[in-house]
């Protein structure tokens, strides 16, 4: 939920800064594209580190989340193919 919450409020402040840019200033779409990504960068990681960490944190704890454990049938049977395997060769 803290990786989700922190690229809502990183879109929001992207936004906040492009969107006048554009309409109000008729800036070119890249320029002010440029310029927000920037502005938005800087300030999340000034001011929502403590969100980006939590953020962080929970991304790393989904990728090193263990899959299913094998089971003892199925540590058998990988014993068994290693066996035929061996004794083929």
């Amino acid at each position: 939920m803290q990786f989700f919450k922190y690229t809502v409020i990183r879109l929001a402040l992207f936004f906040v800064v492009f969107l006048p840019l554009v309409f109000l200033l008729q800036w070119p779409l890249y320029t002010a594209g440029l310029i927000a990504l920037v502005i938005a960068f800087a300030l999340s990681y000034l001011f929502l580190n403590k969100m980006r960490l939590a953020a962080n944190a929970e991304v790393q704890k989904m990728f090193n989340a263990k899959g299913p454990k094998k089971t003892k049938h199925d540590l058998e049977d990988e014993e068994a193919e290693d066996r035929f395997l061996d004794n083929g060769q």
